[in-house]
Protein backbone atom coordinates (compact mmCIF):
# COMPACT_ATOMS: atom_id res chain seq x y z
CA UNK A 1 0.00 0.00 0.00
CA UNK A 2 2.96 2.16 0.73
CA UNK A 3 3.71 1.79 -2.93
CA UNK A 4 0.21 2.56 -3.91
CA UNK A 5 0.21 5.77 -2.20
CA UNK A 6 3.59 6.99 -3.32
CA UNK A 7 2.63 5.89 -6.80
CA UNK A 8 -1.06 8.12 -6.19
CA UNK A 9 1.40 11.17 -4.85
CA UNK A 10 3.78 10.86 -7.59
CA UNK A 11 0.24 11.30 -10.33
CA UNK A 12 -1.22 14.39 -8.34
CA UNK A 13 2.02 16.15 -9.04
CA UNK A 14 2.51 15.17 -12.43
CA UNK A 15 -0.91 16.00 -13.94
CA UNK A 16 -1.11 19.90 -12.51
CA UNK A 17 2.18 20.08 -14.50
CA UNK A 18 0.98 19.15 -17.21
CA UNK A 19 -2.35 21.34 -17.77
CA UNK A 20 -0.20 24.38 -16.93
CA UNK A 21 2.45 23.18 -19.96
CA UNK A 22 -0.70 22.78 -22.12
CA UNK A 23 -2.01 26.81 -21.06
CA UNK A 24 1.38 27.37 -21.82
CA UNK A 25 1.37 26.21 -25.03
CA UNK A 26 -2.05 27.43 -25.81
CA UNK A 27 -0.65 31.20 -24.46
CA UNK A 28 2.71 31.13 -27.08
CA UNK A 29 0.45 30.55 -29.90
CA UNK A 30 -2.25 33.35 -29.40
CA UNK A 31 0.78 35.28 -29.07
CA UNK A 32 2.36 33.70 -32.22
CA UNK A 33 -0.98 33.81 -34.23
CA UNK A 34 -1.18 38.64 -33.70
CA UNK A 35 2.34 38.16 -34.18
CA UNK A 36 1.96 36.33 -37.58
CA UNK A 37 -1.03 38.65 -38.06
CA UNK A 38 0.86 41.93 -37.96
CA UNK A 39 4.23 39.88 -38.94
CA UNK A 40 5.35 42.39 -41.92
CA UNK A 41 5.22 45.50 -39.18
CA UNK A 42 6.86 43.86 -36.21
CA UNK A 43 9.86 42.84 -38.72
CA UNK A 44 9.93 46.82 -39.52
CA UNK A 45 9.62 47.40 -36.06
CA UNK A 46 12.54 45.09 -35.30
CA UNK A 47 14.60 46.71 -37.81
CA UNK A 48 13.67 50.03 -36.60
CA UNK A 49 15.20 48.99 -33.18
CA UNK A 50 18.32 47.66 -34.48
CA UNK A 51 19.04 50.69 -36.36
CA UNK A 52 18.26 53.28 -33.33
CA UNK A 53 20.00 50.94 -30.62
CA UNK A 54 23.15 52.29 -31.45
CA UNK A 55 21.96 56.12 -30.96
CA UNK A 56 20.09 55.24 -28.62
CA UNK A 57 22.59 53.96 -25.93
CA UNK A 58 25.15 56.94 -26.70
CA UNK A 59 22.14 59.11 -25.63
CA UNK A 60 21.49 56.86 -22.77
CA UNK A 61 24.92 57.68 -21.66
CA UNK A 62 24.35 61.41 -21.95
CA UNK A 63 20.78 61.80 -21.07
CA UNK A 64 20.36 59.14 -18.08
CA UNK A 65 16.99 58.49 -18.85
CA UNK A 66 15.87 55.74 -20.62
CA UNK A 67 12.24 56.85 -21.96
CA UNK A 68 13.95 60.35 -23.30
CA UNK A 69 17.19 58.86 -25.11
CA UNK A 70 14.70 56.28 -26.70
CA UNK A 71 12.43 59.01 -27.94
CA UNK A 72 15.49 61.29 -28.92
CA UNK A 73 16.89 58.30 -31.11
CA UNK A 74 13.63 57.83 -32.75
CA UNK A 75 13.15 61.41 -33.64
CA UNK A 76 16.62 61.47 -35.00
CA UNK A 77 15.70 58.91 -37.69
CA UNK A 78 12.06 59.91 -37.95
CA UNK A 79 12.31 63.27 -38.76
CA UNK A 80 14.68 63.94 -41.16
CA UNK A 81 12.94 61.35 -43.08
CA UNK A 82 9.70 63.63 -42.77
CA UNK A 83 11.47 66.63 -43.34
CA UNK A 84 13.10 65.03 -46.83
CA UNK A 85 9.50 63.97 -47.71
CA UNK A 86 7.76 67.74 -47.18
CA UNK A 87 10.51 68.91 -49.22
CA UNK A 88 10.63 66.29 -51.76
CA UNK A 89 6.38 66.63 -52.19
CA UNK A 90 6.43 70.26 -51.86
CA UNK A 91 9.16 70.15 -54.79
CA UNK A 92 6.77 68.08 -56.60
CA UNK A 93 3.43 70.05 -56.09
CA UNK A 94 5.02 73.10 -57.35
CA UNK A 95 6.29 71.25 -60.83
CA UNK A 96 2.52 69.81 -61.37
CA UNK A 97 1.61 73.73 -60.64
CA UNK A 98 4.22 74.91 -63.07
CA UNK A 99 3.23 72.21 -65.92
CA UNK A 100 -0.66 73.15 -64.57
CA UNK A 101 0.17 76.92 -66.30
CA UNK A 102 1.77 75.54 -69.55
CA UNK A 103 0.33 75.66 -72.75
CA UNK A 104 1.11 71.94 -73.19
CA UNK A 105 -1.03 71.21 -70.07
CA UNK A 106 -3.76 73.41 -71.96
CA UNK A 107 -3.29 71.78 -74.92
CA UNK A 108 -4.16 68.29 -73.24
CA UNK A 109 -6.76 69.97 -71.40
CA UNK A 110 -8.60 70.48 -74.69
CA UNK A 111 -8.19 66.93 -75.71
CA UNK A 112 -9.85 65.56 -72.90
CA UNK A 113 -13.79 64.94 -72.83
CA UNK A 114 -14.52 67.25 -70.18
CA UNK A 115 -15.33 70.51 -71.77
CA UNK A 116 -14.71 72.94 -69.41
CA UNK A 117 -16.71 75.87 -71.09
CA UNK A 118 -19.68 73.99 -70.95
CA UNK A 119 -19.71 74.06 -67.33
CA UNK A 120 -22.88 75.83 -65.61
CA UNK A 121 -22.15 79.19 -63.70
CA UNK A 122 -25.54 78.60 -62.36
CA UNK A 123 -25.22 77.40 -58.55
CA UNK A 124 -28.85 75.24 -58.93
CA UNK A 125 -28.29 73.86 -62.40
CA UNK A 126 -24.51 73.33 -61.08
CA UNK A 127 -25.36 71.20 -58.38
CA UNK A 128 -27.92 69.33 -60.47
CA UNK A 129 -24.82 68.46 -63.17
CA UNK A 130 -22.94 67.52 -60.12
CA UNK A 131 -25.69 64.83 -58.82
CA UNK A 132 -26.22 63.20 -62.26
CA UNK A 133 -22.26 63.09 -63.06
CA UNK A 134 -21.81 61.41 -59.16
CA UNK A 135 -24.54 59.12 -60.70
CA UNK A 136 -22.29 57.91 -63.86
CA UNK A 137 -21.01 53.96 -62.94
CA UNK A 138 -18.09 54.92 -64.28
CA UNK A 139 -17.11 58.32 -61.58
CA UNK A 140 -18.83 55.46 -58.77
CA UNK A 141 -16.12 53.15 -59.38
CA UNK A 142 -13.49 55.73 -59.38
CA UNK A 143 -14.50 57.11 -55.61
CA UNK A 144 -14.90 53.89 -54.39
CA UNK A 145 -11.49 53.09 -55.85
CA UNK A 146 -9.97 56.61 -54.50
CA UNK A 147 -12.15 55.56 -51.63
CA UNK A 148 -10.02 52.07 -50.55
CA UNK A 149 -6.97 53.82 -51.47
CA UNK A 150 -7.55 56.49 -48.66
CA UNK A 151 -8.43 53.47 -46.00
CA UNK A 152 -5.04 52.07 -47.13
CA UNK A 153 -3.41 54.92 -46.71
CA UNK A 154 -4.85 55.35 -43.03
CA UNK A 155 -4.07 51.85 -42.01
CA UNK A 156 -0.44 51.98 -43.15
CA UNK A 157 -0.16 55.12 -41.46
CA UNK A 158 -1.59 53.88 -38.22
CA UNK A 159 0.63 50.24 -38.72
CA UNK A 160 3.48 52.26 -39.17
CA UNK A 161 2.87 54.26 -35.91
CA UNK A 162 2.56 51.04 -33.88
CA UNK A 163 5.91 49.82 -35.52
CA UNK A 164 7.83 52.81 -33.90
CA UNK A 165 5.39 52.33 -30.55
CA UNK A 166 7.20 48.60 -30.62
CA UNK A 167 10.59 49.94 -31.14
CA UNK A 168 10.24 52.39 -29.04
CA UNK A 169 9.66 49.83 -26.28
CA UNK A 170 12.00 47.60 -27.31
CA UNK A 171 14.63 50.63 -26.90
CA UNK A 172 13.50 51.27 -23.40
CA UNK A 173 13.06 47.91 -22.08
CA UNK A 174 15.45 45.93 -24.04
CA UNK A 175 17.93 45.07 -21.16
CA UNK A 176 15.41 44.45 -18.60
CA UNK A 177 13.65 42.33 -21.15
CA UNK A 178 17.26 40.36 -21.89
CA UNK A 179 17.53 40.05 -18.01
CA UNK A 180 14.11 38.29 -17.57
CA UNK A 181 14.39 35.97 -20.11
CA UNK A 182 17.74 34.69 -18.88
CA UNK A 183 16.33 34.84 -15.04
CA UNK A 184 12.69 33.60 -16.06
CA UNK A 185 12.42 31.26 -18.90
CA UNK A 186 16.45 30.01 -19.81
CA UNK A 187 17.41 29.70 -16.46
CA UNK A 188 20.79 27.58 -16.47
CA UNK A 189 19.96 27.05 -20.18
CA UNK A 190 23.81 28.64 -21.28
CA UNK A 191 22.78 26.79 -25.03
CA UNK A 192 19.89 29.09 -25.77
CA UNK A 193 21.27 32.05 -24.01
CA UNK A 194 24.76 31.29 -26.36
CA UNK A 195 22.49 31.38 -29.16
CA UNK A 196 19.94 34.13 -28.89
CA UNK A 197 23.38 36.55 -28.04
CA UNK A 198 24.72 35.09 -31.25
CA UNK A 199 21.52 36.17 -33.13
CA UNK A 200 21.02 39.69 -31.67
CA UNK A 201 24.66 40.39 -32.65
CA UNK A 202 23.90 39.25 -35.84
CA UNK A 203 20.92 41.38 -36.38
CA UNK A 204 22.80 44.25 -34.91
CA UNK A 205 25.36 44.15 -37.91
CA UNK A 206 23.11 43.12 -40.75
CA UNK A 207 20.71 45.75 -40.14
CA UNK A 208 23.40 48.16 -39.02
CA UNK A 209 25.10 47.62 -42.29
CA UNK A 210 21.61 48.09 -43.96
CA UNK A 211 21.39 51.93 -42.45
CA UNK A 212 24.88 52.15 -43.79
CA UNK A 213 23.74 51.15 -47.04
CA UNK A 214 21.44 54.12 -47.34
CA UNK A 215 23.79 56.58 -46.99
CA UNK A 216 26.24 54.92 -49.40
CA UNK A 217 23.11 55.14 -52.04
CA UNK A 218 22.55 58.88 -51.02
CA UNK A 219 25.77 59.29 -52.24
CA UNK A 220 26.52 56.99 -55.20
CA UNK A 221 23.30 59.09 -56.37
CA UNK A 222 24.04 62.25 -56.21
CA UNK A 223 27.14 61.66 -58.44
CA UNK A 224 25.42 59.85 -61.04
CA UNK A 225 22.61 62.99 -60.85
CA UNK A 226 25.18 65.35 -61.16
CA UNK A 227 27.26 63.65 -63.66
CA UNK A 228 23.53 63.30 -65.79
CA UNK A 229 23.33 66.61 -65.30
CA UNK A 230 26.98 67.43 -66.99
CA UNK A 231 25.92 65.70 -70.36
CA UNK A 232 22.01 66.65 -70.57
CA UNK A 233 20.92 68.03 -73.78
CA UNK A 234 18.45 70.64 -74.36
CA UNK A 235 19.50 71.79 -70.94
CA UNK A 236 17.27 68.94 -69.57
CA UNK A 237 18.86 68.91 -65.54
CA UNK A 238 17.94 67.32 -62.83
CA UNK A 239 16.95 69.85 -60.11
CA UNK A 240 18.05 69.84 -57.06
CA UNK A 241 20.34 66.67 -57.63
CA UNK A 242 21.52 66.62 -54.02
CA UNK A 243 18.05 66.52 -52.41
CA UNK A 244 17.07 64.12 -54.71
CA UNK A 245 19.60 61.71 -53.93
CA UNK A 246 18.52 62.02 -50.43
CA UNK A 247 15.37 61.55 -51.13
CA UNK A 248 16.69 58.29 -53.27
CA UNK A 249 17.78 56.77 -50.49
CA UNK A 250 15.23 57.29 -47.80
CA UNK A 251 12.87 55.78 -50.35
CA UNK A 252 14.89 52.49 -50.35
CA UNK A 253 12.87 51.83 -47.05
CA UNK A 254 9.87 52.27 -48.69
CA UNK A 255 7.68 48.75 -49.65
CA UNK A 256 7.40 47.37 -52.87
CA UNK A 257 8.35 50.60 -55.28
CA UNK A 258 11.05 52.00 -53.35
CA UNK A 259 13.57 54.01 -55.71
CA UNK A 260 11.85 53.65 -58.62
CA UNK A 261 9.35 55.88 -57.05
CA UNK A 262 12.26 58.36 -57.16
CA UNK A 263 13.27 57.40 -60.77
CA UNK A 264 10.12 57.78 -62.05
CA UNK A 265 9.41 60.99 -60.99
CA UNK A 266 12.60 62.69 -62.23
CA UNK A 267 12.21 60.92 -65.65
CA UNK A 268 8.88 62.37 -65.98
CA UNK A 269 9.77 65.70 -65.17
CA UNK A 270 12.37 64.98 -67.52
CA UNK A 271 9.87 63.91 -70.26
CA UNK A 272 7.81 66.97 -69.42
CA UNK A 273 10.88 68.97 -70.30
CA UNK A 274 11.76 67.68 -73.58
CA UNK A 275 8.27 68.11 -74.89
CA UNK A 276 8.11 71.31 -74.25
CA UNK A 277 11.70 72.53 -75.78
CA UNK A 278 12.80 69.92 -77.70
CA UNK A 279 10.99 66.07 -78.41
CA UNK A 280 13.61 64.44 -80.16
CA UNK A 281 15.12 64.82 -76.80
CA UNK A 282 12.97 62.49 -75.29
CA UNK A 283 15.35 59.74 -75.24
CA UNK A 284 17.20 61.03 -72.59
CA UNK A 285 14.65 60.32 -69.88
CA UNK A 286 13.98 56.87 -70.97
CA UNK A 287 18.09 56.66 -70.80
CA UNK A 288 17.81 57.75 -67.16
CA UNK A 289 15.39 55.53 -66.44
CA UNK A 290 16.43 52.66 -67.65
CA UNK A 291 19.87 53.25 -66.34
CA UNK A 292 18.87 53.89 -62.51
CA UNK A 293 16.89 50.55 -62.51
CA UNK A 294 18.53 48.79 -64.31
CA UNK A 295 22.30 48.98 -63.53
CA UNK A 296 22.57 51.42 -60.11
CA UNK A 297 19.53 49.18 -58.46
CA UNK A 298 21.27 45.78 -59.77
CA UNK A 299 24.95 47.06 -59.02
CA UNK A 300 23.01 47.80 -54.81
CA UNK A 301 21.11 44.52 -54.74
CA UNK A 302 24.19 42.18 -56.15
CA UNK A 303 27.38 43.66 -54.74
CA UNK A 304 26.42 47.11 -52.10
CA UNK A 305 24.05 46.36 -49.93
CA UNK A 306 25.20 42.14 -49.12
CA UNK A 307 29.06 43.63 -48.97
CA UNK A 308 28.09 46.35 -46.11
CA UNK A 309 25.60 43.64 -44.55
CA UNK A 310 28.00 41.30 -44.38
CA UNK A 311 30.19 42.17 -42.37
CA UNK A 312 29.48 39.07 -39.76
CA UNK A 313 28.44 36.87 -42.66
CA UNK A 314 29.67 35.58 -46.21
CA UNK A 315 28.30 37.86 -49.02
CA UNK A 316 26.65 35.11 -50.86
CA UNK A 317 23.94 34.40 -47.80
CA UNK A 318 23.83 38.03 -46.95
CA UNK A 319 23.37 38.09 -50.92
CA UNK A 320 20.91 35.55 -51.19
CA UNK A 321 18.70 36.94 -48.32
CA UNK A 322 17.68 40.39 -49.77
CA UNK A 323 17.17 38.93 -53.14
CA UNK A 324 14.92 36.44 -52.36
CA UNK A 325 13.67 37.86 -49.12
CA UNK A 326 10.72 40.00 -51.27
CA UNK A 327 10.49 37.02 -53.53
CA UNK A 328 8.94 34.70 -51.17
CA UNK A 329 7.82 36.79 -48.45
CA UNK A 330 6.62 40.38 -50.25
CA UNK A 331 7.41 43.81 -49.94
CA UNK A 332 8.87 43.40 -46.16
CA UNK A 333 10.89 40.68 -47.48
CA UNK A 334 13.10 43.12 -47.46
CA UNK A 335 13.98 42.71 -43.47
CA UNK A 336 12.66 39.56 -42.88
CA UNK A 337 14.67 37.64 -45.45
CA UNK A 338 18.09 38.68 -43.30
CA UNK A 339 16.37 37.92 -40.06
CA UNK A 340 15.60 34.06 -41.18
CA UNK A 341 19.18 34.07 -42.44
CA UNK A 342 20.23 34.96 -39.41
CA UNK A 343 18.64 32.87 -37.56
CA UNK A 344 19.07 29.53 -39.35
CA UNK A 345 22.97 30.44 -39.52
CA UNK A 346 23.77 31.38 -36.10
CA UNK A 347 21.41 27.92 -35.12
CA UNK A 348 23.59 25.60 -37.50
CA UNK A 349 27.11 27.65 -36.01
CA UNK A 350 25.89 27.35 -32.02
CA UNK A 351 23.39 24.70 -31.42
CA UNK A 352 24.30 22.26 -34.06
CA UNK A 353 27.81 21.52 -32.71
CA UNK A 354 26.92 21.23 -29.23
CA UNK A 355 23.47 18.73 -30.30
CA UNK A 356 26.42 16.75 -31.79
CA UNK A 357 28.49 16.43 -28.55
CA UNK A 358 31.31 18.80 -30.13
CA UNK A 359 32.59 22.11 -29.20
CA UNK A 360 33.80 23.93 -32.38
CA UNK A 361 37.41 25.82 -31.44
CA UNK A 362 36.59 28.67 -34.61
CA UNK A 363 33.57 29.95 -35.48
CA UNK A 364 32.43 28.52 -39.30
CA UNK A 365 33.58 30.15 -42.34
CA UNK A 366 29.90 31.32 -42.94
CA UNK A 367 30.91 33.88 -39.57
CA UNK A 368 33.85 35.69 -40.21
CA UNK A 369 33.31 37.74 -36.89
CA UNK A 370 35.63 37.18 -34.68
CA UNK A 371 37.23 38.23 -31.78
CA UNK A 372 37.71 34.33 -31.26
CA UNK A 373 39.66 33.96 -34.60
CA UNK A 374 43.02 32.48 -34.56
CA UNK A 375 43.36 31.44 -37.81
CA UNK A 376 46.20 33.84 -39.39
CA UNK A 377 44.98 33.04 -42.70
CA UNK A 378 41.74 34.24 -42.38
CA UNK A 379 42.58 38.01 -43.01
CA UNK A 380 39.39 39.14 -44.34
CA UNK A 381 37.49 37.41 -41.04
CA UNK A 382 39.39 39.35 -39.25
CA UNK A 383 39.07 42.55 -40.61
CA UNK A 384 35.02 41.60 -41.27
CA UNK A 385 35.47 40.81 -37.38
CA UNK A 386 36.92 43.90 -36.39
CA UNK A 387 34.64 46.13 -38.32
CA UNK A 388 31.54 44.50 -36.38
CA UNK A 389 32.78 44.64 -33.40
CA UNK A 390 33.27 48.32 -34.36
CA UNK A 391 29.97 48.59 -34.88
CA UNK A 392 28.90 46.70 -31.52
CA UNK A 393 31.06 49.09 -28.98
CA UNK A 394 29.29 51.99 -30.77
CA UNK A 395 25.80 50.06 -30.36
Amino acid sequence: MGGEGQEATRIRIVRPELRWWVVGLLVVGIVAAVAFTFLPWVVFGVFVYYVARPINRRLRNRVGRGNLAAALALLLIVVPIVLFLGVFLSIAVGLVATFANSETAAQLLQQTPVDVGAIPNDPGTLLQEAESTLKDPSVQAALTGAQAVLGAAASTVFMLFLSLLFSFFLLVEDQRLARWVKEQVLGDDALSVDYLEAVDAGLNSIYFGYTLTIFVIMILAAVIYTVFNLFAPANLLIPVAVLLAVVTGIFTLVPLVGRSVVYLAIAAFLAVGAVQRDPTALWYPVVFFLFMTLAFDNVVRTYIRPYLSGKMFHLSLVMFAYLLGPILFGWYGIFLGPLVMVVVVQFLQVVVPQLRGEQPATRLDVDPTATRETDDVRDDATRGGEATDGGQDGG
